[in-house]
C-alpha cells in the first residue's frame, strides 16, 4: 500500500547538521527541555505547518492518519516528500521535526522554515505562526493512494483537518473484573449494552462541494457499493452537512462472505454484474462521530445516543432486553423487528442499561437471537478516534473444535525460527491457517518439535464457521496427542 523508498539513517547524513531542536533525551540542555515540552503534546499541522505540508502518508495504521492528529513528539517512522528537491524518503516523525525538517537527500529545510537564531549561533524556534496567530497555508505534498481502491481523504480534502479515525473496542473479558464487584452490588457502574453485528464496519459523512454521501471503511477505503442506500441517508445530511455516522453495513440475506464481496466491489462492476445483490444493504448506525448538533466534540455517548435515536428513530428490533433475574427492564425477552425493507434500510442498534454482573446473561441472549455477540458502552465517555478506547468493550462467544494437522508454517519477520501458523484440514478435506496467541519461546519449541506435530490434532477457537464449514477468525489453542495436549 504504501510507496517505500530507502530509509536514511543518521549514520548516512553528513556531519555538519545544526543545533537539534529539542535535542536527544540525555543530551538536551534546559532550553530543549522546555521546548519538547512545550511542543510534545502538538499535532505536526499546529505546530510545524511547514513539515506537515512534506507528508505523504503513514508507515502504520491507516491512511486516514494526517499531520492534524500526529504528535510531534511521535517516534513511528513516515513517508515524506521533501519542497526543496521533490524526493520521498522514510524517517521518524520525531526526528524530522528535531532536525528542523532537514532533507536527508538534499540536506536542505523545507520551504517555509523560519530561520532565527540566538547571539551563540543556536536556533531561537522553528515554528512556523504568523504575528495575527494563523498557521499559514503550504502546498500539501501528493498523499499514500491505494492501488485499486479509493481513499476516502483523497475524494474528500476538506476533511483532512477532520478526525475521521473511527474508535474501536477492547475486549470485554480482559476488563470485566475491573467492573465486576460482587461484594458491593450498589457500587457497580451502570453500562449500555447493544446487539453485536455481524456486518462490515461503515462511517458515513457528507462531501459538500458535490452534495453526495461518502460511505467509507475503519480504514479509509471509499465504499462504492452503497447507491440504494443515499436517498435513505441524503435527508439526514441536508439537514446537517457537519454529520457523521458510525455504524455496520449489513445484508439480512447474504452470509458475511457473500457481503464482503458485495463491499469490496468497485462501482464498475457493482453496477454492472451485481445490481441485486446491493439491494440487499442496509444500514446500522450505533453512534455519531460528528455533528454541530452535539454540545462540544467530547461529547458522552449519552448524549450522542440521544441524538442518533432522534435522527433515526427505527430501530433494528422493538426491544432489546434480557432476562436476568430482578432487572425488570431486562426481563422482556426481545424480539426481532419486522423490517419492511421495501420502506426503510437504515436503522438505529439499541442500547439497553445493565450493570456488569449481567454481561454473561446478555451475552447469551444476544447469541440466541443470532447476534455475533454485544457490544458494552460506558455512557459517559466521548468518543475517542482512533484508539481502543476504555468506554467501548466487545463480548463474543466463541466456539472450540478440533482439526488435523496438516502442516507447519515457518514465522516471518520477529517470529522467523518460530511457529508462523498450523495448517490444517477440515473433515472435507479444506485447508486453513490457525495463528497461535503463545510466547516466542513456545513459538521456538513447536517449530522445533514440528514433524512429530504433523498428523496430531489442533484444538482451534473461532467465532463461527463460514458457509465452507471453515473457522472464522482462527485461533490454535492446543495440541493434542493421545491423552496428553501441549497447551499454546
Amino acid at each position: 500500500m504504501h510507496r517505500r523508498s530507502r530509509l536514511w539513517h543518521a549514520s548516512s547524513l553528513p556531519n555538519m547538521t545544526p543545533p537539534l531542536l529539542f535535542g536527544t533525551r540525555v543530551h538536551r540542555t534546559a532550553k530543549q527541555v522546555e521546548l519538547y515540552r512545550q511542543l510534545r503534546d502538538l499535532s505536526i499541522h499546529s505546530a510545524f505547518p511547514h513539515i506537515a505540508a512534506c507528508w505523504v502518508g503513514p508507515c502504520w495504521g491507516t491512511t486516514m492518519l494526517t499531520p492534524h492528529h500526529v504528535k510531534v513528539a511521535c517516534r513511528k517512522i513516515a513517508v515524506w516528500r521533501c519542497s526543496r528537491c521533490l524526493q520521498e524518503f522514510e524517517m521518524i516523525v520525531m526526528d524530522f521535526v528535531n532536525k528542523h525538517g532537514e532533507c536527508p537527500l538534499c540536506g536542505q529545510r523545507q520551504q517555509g522554515e523560519q530561520e532565527r537564531y540566538n547571539s551563540d549561533g543556536t536556533e531561537e524556534t522553528s515554528m512556523v505562526v504568523q504575528e495575527n496567530g494563523s498557521v499559514p497555508m503550504y502546498t500539501p505534498a501528493p498523499r499514500i493512494t491505494h492501488a485499486k481502491y479509493k481513499s476516502v481523504l483523497l475524494y474528500n480534502p476538506e476533511w483532512d483537518g477532520l478526525n475521521v479515525q473511527p474508535m474501536l473496542a477492547n475486549r470485554w473479558d480482559t476488563v470485566s473484573e475491573v467492573f465486576y464487584k460482587p461484594h458491593k452490588p450498589e457500587e457497580e457502574e451502570l453500562l449500555l449494552v447493544s446487539p453485536k453485528i455481524d456486518g462490515i464496519r461503515c462511517l458515513i459523512g457528507y462531501n459538500k462541494s458535490s452534495r453526495t454521501p461518502q460511505f467509507f471503511s475503519r480504514g479509509g477505503i471509499l465504499l462504492e457499493c452503497c447507491d440504494t442506500l443515499v436517498p435513505y441517508v441524503m435527508p439526514l445530511f441536508e439537514a446537517d452537512p457537519s454529520l457523521m455516522l458510525d455504524g455496520e453495513l449489513f445484508a439480512p440475506t447474504c452470509s458475511f462472505e457473500e457481503l464482503s464481496g458485495i463491499a469490496r466491489r468497485l462501482k464498475t462492476t457493482t453496477n454492472g454484474a451485481h445490481p441485486e445483490r446491493s439491494d440487499f444493504l442496509e444500514y446500522y448506525a450505533f453512534d455519531i462521530m460528528h455533528s454541530k448538533q452535539l454540545s462540544s466534540p467530547n461529547a458522552p455517548y449519552s448524549e450522542r445516543y440521544c441524538l442518533l435515536k432522534r435522527l433515526i428513530p427505527d430501530s433494528i428490533m422493538e426491544h432489546f432486553v434480557f432476562e436476568t433475574g430482578d432487572n425488570q427492564e431486562l426481563n422482556r425477552l426481545c424480539d426481532k423487528k419486522i423490517r419492511d425493507t421495501e420502506r426503510k434500510k437504515i436503522f438505529t442498534v439499541p442500547a439497553a442499561a445493565a450493570y456488569p454482573r449481567e454481561m454473561d446473561r446478555a451475552l447469551k441472549v444476544g447469541c440466541e437471537l443470532g447476534f455475533e455477540g454485544i457490544i458494552i458502552r460506558r455512557p459517559s465517555f466521548p468518543y475517542e478516534h482512533g484508539k481502543r478506547s476504555f468506554g467501548l468493550f466487545k463480548y463474543k462467544e466463541m466456539q472450540d473444535s478440533e482439526y488435523r494437522i496438516v502442516s507447519l508454517i515457518p514465522g516471518k519477520g520477529k517470529f522467523e525460527g518460530c511457529l508462523g501458523a498450523f495448517l490444517c484440514e477440515t473433515e472435507d478435506g479444506t485447508r486453513f491457517n490457525a495463528t497461535p496467541k503463545t510466547t516466542y519461546a513456545n513459538r521456538k519449541e513447536l517449530w522445533n518439535r514440528r514433524q512429530e506435530l504433523v498428523g496430531q490434532f489442533l484444538t482451534v477457537q473461532y467465532q463461527q464457521l463460514t458457509p465452507q464449514n471453515v473457522p472464522r477468525f482462527p485461533i490454535a489453542k492446543c495440541v493434542r496427542g493421545g491423552a496428553e495436549c501441549t497447551w499454546l
